[in-house]
């Protein structure tokens, strides 16, 4: 059974993350990392603390990678030896991010993206529009890698943008940054179960025809 599915909870639906966590400089497998064990350290604390293996898998990494980034995290003192999140030296303030998060096999750093974005968000219109390279400054990224990994989140339907227009001190009308709009949990889960469903109704349809032409070529 995934340990990550379960009937959605207002008290058990998400997981906080420090707001300095943009100031440590993470590679954007090492955000993930750390915000996996943030999830399990709060929903699963009697789940043995998962290996560099299970870890380079549930987060699309090589095995290496998962292992180096651990290192490190333990090396700067973000987590324990067991792998449990040490925010001690972190400030009061913190940003939620939802338990779901790791159902869609999200890249790393699609998760970084969409992690600070939730960090910018407005709770209230759920609106924040960062420039990319306000975004890349925080996640460790390129402005052009950026701007890919948005495109694949309003793709996989985790939000949508709109252009905006700025009015410089001469009167002049430019391009301001993308207004991003973060979609209900709900309604990309629901897309992502979706997709899911259609892929493997494509595969059973290709399936048929396979052994329909096979029956053909017997006869």
């Amino acid at each position: 059974m995934n340990i990550l599915f379960r009937q959605r909870d207002s008290k058990q639906c998400r997981f906080q993350m420090p707001n300095d966590v943009w100031k440590w400089e993470l590679k954007p497998q090492g955000f993930a990392i750390l915000a996996y064990l943030c999830y399990l350290h709060t929903h699963h604390r009697n789940f043995a603390v998962p290996g560099a293996d299970q870890i380079a898998a549930q987060l699309h990494m090589s095995v290496d990678m998962a292992m180096e980034q651990l290192d490190q995290l333990n090396h700067r003192g973000l987590i324990n030896e067991n792998g449990v999140p040490m925010f001690e030296n972190a400030g009061k303030n913190f940003f939620s991010l939802p338990n779901e998060i790791f159902l869609l096999g999200l890249r790393p750093g699609e998760l970084a993206v969409y992690s600070y974005l939730r960090r910018c968000e407005d709770r209230g219109t759920h609106q924040c529009w960062p420039s990319y390279k306000t975004i890349g400054k925080a996640v460790g990224m390129s402005e052009n890698t950026v701007r890919k990994y948005t495109l694949r989140l309003e793709e996989r339907g985790l939000l949508s943008t709109e252009p905006t227009e700025v009015v410089t001190a001469t009167g002049q009308k430019r391009n301001g940054n993308l207004r991003y709009t973060l979609r209900p949990v709900q309604e990309w889960i629901a897309a992502h179960y979706d997709r899911q469903l259609e892929q493997l109704e494509m595969a059973a349809t290709r399936q048929r025809a396979a052994a329909m032409q096979g029956n053909r070529g017997s006869l």
